[in-house]
């Protein structure tokens, strides 16, 4: 579970990134302020690791990252010393991969076709997403290599790499890592808090009420997690809640959302078996994501307040009456 005791870390600062070099004055301190934005949010959640000499590194010409954060120069062309404060406070709570780890990084590492000096935090990502840890990179706001999934290559071998620069990017890499690492049933809901956010999943679901067996169905459960986390809110808001509406706001995001029909509204019992209870609270989840037209139906609330504007997944059914 991300974030758990003894959890192994899945994120490392990408140091590498830390290049100054045109940035000054109070543009260089909003670079600051993002990067330690996503550094404390993710800090939040999960662990997220550093190598030990991050800051003996130089950041712009003729001076060391460590030289730049704890100096105290003055002027307009000067980053805030609140900003350089801050970010030593957040770098200082990372886990931290030691010399020893340094010298099994690969050599001879590109990130999507650039060349990265040793030790690289990408090569460092690289060596443990081979190993079977999939882990992540979080780039400083002004960094030249792109966010997502990238190609890393390295004289040990080659992966796709996940790289962020804010928190709000990180749940598209704990999505990947159900298929990546074939995460199994009992470890689902634990991942899941990570990958959706924006969700509640009940305690009673199961993936044995699916037809079908749990890895014939995890992906297109995923697939109707993420639409329905990053899409739902919005379009209801967007709708005004009126369900033609919110599905014609949902557009083309390749998973189908819908309310019950008039006839299942009419039938009192049927609706009643769309009623979840949770925590002390009844929730309807009649808004469903179908696999099949006649089986496989995942089933969820409206965002509700109950749950800080989260929607709750309540129900996972080959098929509920009506």
């Amino acid at each position: 579970m991300p974030g758990a005791a003894g959890e192994p870390y899945r994120l490392v600062v990408e140091h590498g990134s830390f290049d100054f070099r045109g940035h000054s004055g109070a543009a260089l301190t909003d670079l600051l302020d993002e990067f330690s934005d996503a550094l404390d949010d993710l800090q939040d959640v999960q662990p997220v690791a550093a190598w030990r000499s991050w800051s003996e590194l130089p950041c712009r010409e003729n001076e060391l990252l460590c030289d730049f954060l704890y100096q105290r120069a003055s002027g307009r062309e000067t980053a805030s010393p609140d900003a350089k404060r801050r970010m030593i406070q957040l770098m200082d709570r990372c886990r931290l991969w030691d010399d020893d780890e340094a010298e099994r990084t690969p050599d001879g590492v590109r990130v999507a076709g650039a060349a990265h000096e040793w030790p690289s935090a990408a090569g460092h990502a690289l060596r443990r997403t081979l190993q079977g840890t999939t882990t992540a990179c979080l780039l400083f706001p002004a960094a030249a290599t792109a966010s997502g999934w990238q190609p890393v290559e390295s004289d040990d071998g080659t992966a796709a790499v996940f790289f962020v620069r804010a928190a709000g990017e990180i749940p598209g890499f704990w999505r990947a890592v159900f298929d990546l690492e074939d995460v199994d049933e009992a470890g689902f809901g634990d991942l899941a808090r990570a990958a959706f956010p924006g969700l509640v999943l009940a305690d009673s679901l199961s993936f044995g009420k699916f037809q079908g067996h749990y890895r014939d169905v995890r992906s297109w459960v995923v697939r109707v997690l993420s639409v329905t986390n990053d899409h739902f809110a919005e379009a209801v808001t967007a709708g005004n809640g009126i369900p033609r509406q919110v599905q014609a706001a949902l557009g083309g995001h390749g998973v189908t959302l819908s309310p019950e029909s008039p006839k299942t509204h009419a039938n009192d019992a049927a609706m009643r078996e769309r009623d979840v209870e949770h925590e002390g609270e009844t929730y309807r989840c009649e808004w469903h994501a179908k696999q099949h037209p006649t089986y496989n139906r995942v089933h969820f609330s409206l965002p509700d307040q109950r749950l800080g504007g989260r929607i709750l997944i309540g129900i996972f059914t080959d098929h509920l009456s009506v």
